[in-house]
């Protein structure tokens, strides 16, 4: 039954997702030169006939595009379209466009587009090498403008050689830099029907890109919030400082006035150095050659017409503060600018609050972080890379579950993971990949391990439990097994070498170590994917495997003397229990160990990404949710709460602060509020939320705690308040789904309902859909 049910799911799954077979339209591009600078403008001028029922606009422009219709814009997205691997897949946007066009059948109508590089064509230089990609080519556009008449006949007008071509204002435009944007070369009504375009040249009919074309189903990159600075201060020499008040990812918006030519650099930064623009923090990873444009840098030429206003188009930069320096005297003050947050428009799904400052701090932050590094991708950071780290993506992925409806985001990376892996089976380290960051064994730079291989299985099955997508897995089952096949092939005794070890630790925990622990689990969800697919021959051998690993692994790391793993960093102790890597005897007692070193260690962290991971659900699920709950809202360094003590917004990078100031990879804690705190906790065996856990834990820290989901099956409520010294937990399940509530043994007061001792010796009661209130003895 359960096979024909992905069945059938995959089936319906196919139908929405299948590629448009019957593209009328050319590629076409206005020059073959990837050395070009200035961005292409396209137009084409038509009539319509007969009285119109339909318009609907089919685009693929790479690497970005702007699209008009009687010079009007498409959409109000950005940065569109999804980035992909050009040379395997395309994602086309559709755009209806009925109300654009113009009803009257003698006039002249007209479609425009203008192109940016994006990441198809990245002219600047930096280390990851993308200005050598293999799909590297010249902005291109592929668009089919369908439009349907009352009389059931229809028309197509498509990309070809017929199109004009010019350039824009823009003169250069890279990711990895910024926009240069000349007013003065603006073209009035250039993609009005009444423009005059007899100068302009013909467009090139050239090559496709590569890859095979899919709709974009998942939401665009939009603005989701305008941001007005809280400061600007003057530097003197024509230069300003403008502090927006938080770490974003996005552009800002210019506002000027001044006279023809005057040339306003617009510099963004995350830090300052002696009350300016640090200009170093984060280049380290440029290779800029000479005359090249600076990291994070749009420069706007004035054209002297009044006021004007300036918003880069192609780009986007991580940021908090905006150095602005003219070459002629301009006066600006703190409304001359104002930051466009940039995101991918995921709608909410879940929300938490809680009576802790700190705390309520730390969750604006992980969702800060968390929307500044999704833009089509899950990203490391946005200014520095901007690259789809893989380990990054996993790790943080359970943050989007909770907070957004990221699911067709996940389901859109994880074909781009799949589109990278190797024949062999091997993942990189970065998605999409222009060829960098695939394992070399015996290269540590470039050596990633299966920590970071293992995000096509991880988020896969995130997506089963959150979501119950079925087809997911069937869909992705054989790439996951393959990259286990991988790495159990280059594991020694069962027991994976290679890898980073944990990433931005303050102590070093063996990469073997947590390699071996990422291997193990690979092996086990295989195993559970096998079970859900029915696929009993692979559920018995992946088991099998994770049995191997288990015992090679404790043989090597566990002494059954002292009773005690040979490693005993947080990392190391949280990872063997939290990976199910321990026996329960031995996981009790290393819960037990790690909370003692928390506390000898005044609650500060000396783990890294992995660990951010482990410790906290490690803590809280064998009796230290106090400890735990303590260890992050300390601000002692080093710590969460130190940074946001320091006035952070966003996450770092790392501990010290040194490096990048807006990543989500340790932002687990964000996940852990809404599965510990509020205890809504998701069943494997019921995925989507058919039916759950309600588990939480009331830390002695807090007097509330506030959340909600909408999961598939409707609203899940948790919310929980201590008052006179009881706890009135008050909570809500969906029509159609049940729940399992886990209390402390005898805590229950009111109502007086039957109770049984269940999972890890907890008093249970199974409810129906609906609202209930319980009351609690307090602690």
């Amino acid at each position: 039954m359960r096979i024909i049910l992905s069945a059938i799911f995959i089936f319906f799954t196919y139908i929405a997702y299948a590629q448009r077979s019957d593209w009328q339209g050319n590629w076409i591009t206005n020059t073959e030169d990837t050395t070009a600078t200035k961005a292409p403008y396209f137009r084409k001028t038509f009539r319509l006939p007969k009285q119109v029922a339909s318009a609907t606009a089919y685009v693929v422009g790479v690497g970005y595009h702007i699209v008009y219709v009687n010079g009007k814009p498409v959409t109000d997205a950005v940065l569109e379209q999804a980035y992909t691997r050009y040379d395997k897949r395309l994602l086309y946007k559709v755009y209806n466009v009925t109300a654009l066009l113009s009803k009257s059948n003698a006039t002249t109508q007209s479609i425009a587009a203008e192109l940016g590089n994006g990441w198809y064509n990245i002219q600047s230089h930096a280390v990851w090498g993308f200005q050598n990609a293999p799909w590297r080519k010249t902005p291109r556009l592929l668009l089919d403008l369908v439009v349907k008449y009352t009389d059931g006949s229809s028309e197509t007008i498509a990309t070809d050689d017929s199109w004009k071509c010019s350039t824009s204002p823009s003169q250069f435009n890279c990711l990895y830099t910024g926009e240069v944007y000349d007013a003065r070369q603006e073209i009035p009504g250039w993609n009005q029907p009444s423009f005059n375009d007899a100068k302009w040249a013909h467009a090139l009919k050239t090559s496709a890109p590569g890859g095979t074309l899919y709709e974009q189903v998942m939401p665009s990159v939009k603005i989701i919030r305008h941001i007005k600075p809280v400061s600007v201060k003057k530097l003197g020499n024509g230069r300003y400082l403008f502090d927006m008040g938080q770490n974003f990812a996005g552009v800002a918006t210019l506002r000027v006035k001044g006279k023809a030519g005057t040339k306003v650099t617009m510099y963004y930064g995350e830090v300052l150095k002696d009350g300016e623009l640090d200009m170093i923090h984060n280049t380290e990873h440029m290779r800029s050659m000479p005359g090249e444009l600076r990291f994070q840098t749009d420069v706007y030429y004035l054209k002297g017409s009044g006021n004007e206003v300036f918003t880069p188009r192609f780009v986007y930069h991580g940021f908090q503060y905006v150095q602005v320096e003219t070459d002629n005297a301009l006066a600006l003050d703190i409304h001359s600018l104002e930051g466009l947050f940039y995101s991918t428009a995921f709608e909410e799904a879940g929300h938490f609050t809680s009576s802790d400052t700190m705390v309520n701090k730390l969750y604006a932050a992980a969702r800060q972080s968390y929307r500044s590094n999704f833009l089509s991708i899950p990203t490391d950071c946005p200014q520095r890379e901007k690259n789809g780290w893989t380990a990054d993506a996993h790790v943080s992925a359970e943050v989007g579950l909770w907070n957004y409806k990221t699911a067709e985001g996940y389901r859109k990376w994880l074909d781009d993971v799949r589109d990278a892996q190797t024949s062999t089976g091997a993942m990189p380290g970065i998605v999409p990949s222009n060829g960098w960051g695939y394992d070399m064994a015996g290269d540590e730079e470039h050596t990633f391990g299966p920590a970071w291989g293992s995000a096509l299985s991880f988020i896969t099955w995130y997506m089963y439990l959150y979501h119950g997508d079925t087809a997911l897995v069937q869909k992705h089952y054989p790439a996951i097994k393959r990259y286990t096949d991988v790495v159990a092939k280059e594991a020694e005794g069962h027991l994976f070498k290679y890898g980073l070890d944990d990433w931005m630790s303050l102590v070093q925990t063996p990469r073997i170590f947590t390699s071996t622990a990422y291997f193990y689990t690979d092996a086990i969800l295989v195993a559970k994917m096998a079970r859900v697919l029915g696929n009993k021959a692979d559920e018995v051998a992946y088991t099998r495997l994770a049995d191997s690993i288990r015992t090679a692994f404790n043989s090597a790391f566990f002494d059954p003397v002292s009773g005690r793993y040979k490693d005993s960093t947080m990392t190391a102790l949280s990872a063997a229990v939290f990976h199910n890597l321990a026996s329960p005897d031995a996981a009790t007692a290393t819960a037990a160990q790690l909370a003692s070193k928390v506390v000898r260690s005044n609650y500060h962290a000396d783990f890294g990404v992995m660990g951010t991971k482990y410790v906290l659900p490690v803590l809280s699920e064998y009796g230290y949710g106090d400890i735990a709950f303590r260890m992050l809202t300390d601000t002692g360094y080093a710590g969460w709460g130190h940074w946001i003590a320091q006035g952070a917004t966003t996450l770092f990078e790392d501990w010290p602060g040194e490096l990048s100031h807006n990543h989500i990879f340790f932002g687990d804690y964000c996940a852990w509020f809404y599965k510990t705190l509020a205890g809504i906790r998701p069943d494997e065996d019921a995925p989507g939320f058919k039916h759950f856990f309600l588990q939480p834990t009331f830390v002695k820290g807090l007097n509330f705690v506030k959340a909600d989901y909408d999961s598939r099956y409707g609203m899940i409520k948790s919310e929980w308040r201590r008052a006179a010294g009881k706890i009135r937990f008050a909570f809500q399940v969906p029509v159609g789904a049940t729940a399992t509530v886990r209390l402390p043994v005898g805590s229950l007061i009111l109502p007086k309902i039957p109770v049984k001792r269940g999972a890890q010796g907890m008093d249970e009661i199974v409810v129906q859909g609906g609202r209930y209130v319980f009351e609690l003895k307090g602690e």
